[in-house]
């Protein structure tokens, strides 16, 4: 058996504790500094989005030191929260399980540092010219795809353009107007307008895969999704759907080569099937968003049974409202339905009293971007005055509620519906597979449900949520105003000039309540004791990465102690 030791950061301490309820989630930060900069937007310097304080994490009860030192070989078994349709990263759209597995298959382009900035990461350096029309991304020289083709400027270029073509993800390069390889390791991407946060789009994280690179012989291929190519520390081997996805170590890999023999991914879509998995010894890692979940491991740990790793901070828990059916297409229904959610009661259901903190719109009140609006309070009374209002006009008040099949969603589903029906409102429990949730969001065929993926970052990151010119504007509310800002946003450099444009964004949202916001979340990585490494993801100079992003995590550093 090989034994190699590398460098790791220093472990930090523990974070807060919270609860992601929807079907997606993201990350990104929340520091003014989150903007691009006023001189030339340089991710090479790692001058992008910032968090307003290092991301903490915990590690397993032996931590990689002096005398235990890291080894090769192994298999590791992942619990999977669901299935994915499918791994061509511009073509399929990932939950959080599809992009635990692409995290093992593919690199991004750009990740987070520690500190929760972008820098880049598959990518040798992203720079913007003075404006920010015009960005340059040269990649690694020598880096090459599990089919032995080299990741050069024509590969990227060759991703971009399948993404630019792609129904799901095409808006999100709505402003790349031209690309020109300039060299074997260099592209250039002209844009239609300034784009000073375009790194963002990079990193591979929920609602944003364009930062994956696929070959481009599986991008050509009709089966591609079946037998993805990345350049990752792990290569596929198969898939069974439904019941096992496996990947092998690539010793060709352009860092140094993974620890772990291999990786297999197990969906176990119910939340109480996969803890029992973890807790019978079947599965090796778990991730959970429960705040009960996580506080009881943390005991084990104490005890040296698991390992629990926190990751930074995700964006916050919310249901989302179709503005474009009845009743949610009046403004009256969507404001009661807000201003009857308990959040004390929901919280003291989720177990997370006094670790999540309230959110009144798509930032956390102590993040730099929130500002305050009129956002419903909780009132019942209120409430009920609004639909009776609205029941004399029009008739009852009666929805589908959709989730995913998750025992402990529907109960939480149980507890929204409860509520809603103390104001005369009836909410029909609707559950689906995550992957027909998502497919019917997609598809404009929900009326509410209970959603993730927006906010909590940078404002930027939900351009494609807000704007009416997406195609993911999934709860359908917008408007001009909305529009205008969100563009001129983006276009902007400074933080406070940024932050004007997305207080109006804030204010819309707030008066007219497309999403009903609750608390913010965070996930727990349970590991075995023997799984090591978790929290220790290096960036290709040695410096430490940020290894958990909401409920991603990277696998590259991870070995198991013997």
């Amino acid at each position: 058996m090989n034994m190699r030791i590398r460098s790791h950061g220093p472990l930090r301490r523990l974070a807060a504790i919270a609860l992601l309820i929807g079907t997606v989630a993201a990350c990104g930060g929340n520091d003014p500094d989150s903007a691009t900069p006023t001189s030339p937007p340089d991710v090479s310097t790692g001058d992008t989005t910032e968090v307003t304080e290092p991301p903490v994490f915990t590690n397993a009860p032996t931590t990689t030191n002096a005398e235990v030192l890291p080894v090769s070989g192994g298999s590791l078994i992942v619990a999977l929260q669901g299935e994915s349709s499918g791994y061509n990263p511009t073509v399929d759209a990932w939950a959080d399980g599809g992009h635990n597995v692409a995290r093992a298959i593919f690199d991004p382009l750009a990740t987070f540092d520690a500190s929760g900035k972008v820098v880049p990461y598959l990518a040798e350096s992203i720079e913007g010219n003075a404006d920010a029309t015009v960005w340059t991304i040269k990649v690694r020289p020598g880096v090459t795809f599990h089919d032995g083709t080299p990741l050069n400027a024509e590969a990227v270029r060759l991703n971009f353009e399948a993404n630019k073509n792609s129904p799901q993800f095409g808006s999100q390069l709505a402003l790349l107007a031209s690309m020109n390889v300039v060299d074997d390791v260099t592209l250039e991407l002209t844009m239609s307008q300034p784009w000073g946060t375009f790194p963002n789009v990079l990193l591979g994280n929920i609602g944003s895969q364009i930062g994956y690179m696929a070959a481009p012989a599986m991008l050509a291929s009709a089966d591609g999704g079946r037998n993805p190519i990345g350049t990752g520390p792990f290569s596929f081997k198969e898939w069974v759907p439904d019941d096992h996805l496996t990947v092998v170590r690539n010793d060709s890999y352009w860092q140094d080569p993974a620890y772990l023999d291999e990786v297999v991914f197990r969906p176990i879509p119910d939340s109480t099937s996969r803890k029992a998995a973890m807790d019978a010894g079947d599965v090796d890692v778990y991730y959970t968003g429960s705040s009960k979940d996580i506080q009881e491991y943390q005991a084990l740990q104490e005890a040296g049974e698991v390992g629990v790793t926190i990751g930074a901070p995700s964006e916050g828990d919310m249901v989302m409202l179709n503005t474009k059916k009845a009743p949610l297409d009046d403004v009256r229904v969507r404001r009661a339905l807000a201003m009857s959610v308990d959040i004390p009661r929901l919280f003291d259901f989720l177990d997370a009293t006094g670790v999540k903190q309230p959110t009144h719109g798509p930032y956390a009140d102590s993040s730099f971007w929130y500002v305050e609006s009129n956002y419903p309070d909780y009132d019942v009374a209120g409430a009920k005055a609004l639909i009776d209002e609205y029941v004399a006009e029009k008739g009852p008040v009666e929805f589908d509620f959709a989730g995913n099949q998750d025992p402990f969603i529907v109960s939480i589903q149980e507890l929204y519906q409860s509520m809603w029906s103390e104001i005369g409102v009836t909410a029909n429990i609707v559950s689906r597979a995550q992957g027909e949730n998502i497919s019917a969001v997609i598809g404009g065929d929900f009326q509410v449900v209970l959603w993730g993926g927006v906010g909590g970052g940078d404002p930027d990151n939900d351009y494609v949520d807000f704007h009416s010119n997406t195609g993911q504007n999934f709860s359908g509310f917008n408007t001009p105003e909305m529009d205008a800002a969100l563009d001129a946003g983006r276009a902007l450099s400074d933080p406070e000039a940024r932050k004007e444009q997305y207080a109006i964004v804030q204010q819309i949202l707030g008066d007219n309540v497309p999403i009903i916001w609750t608390g913010t979340n965070q996930f727990g990585v349970i590991t075995k004791a023997n799984v090591q490494g978790m929290p220790d993801f290096d960036l290709p100079d040695g410096t430490p990465g940020e290894p958990i992003s909401g409920p991603l995590f990277f696998l590259k550093d991870v070995w198991l102690a013997q």
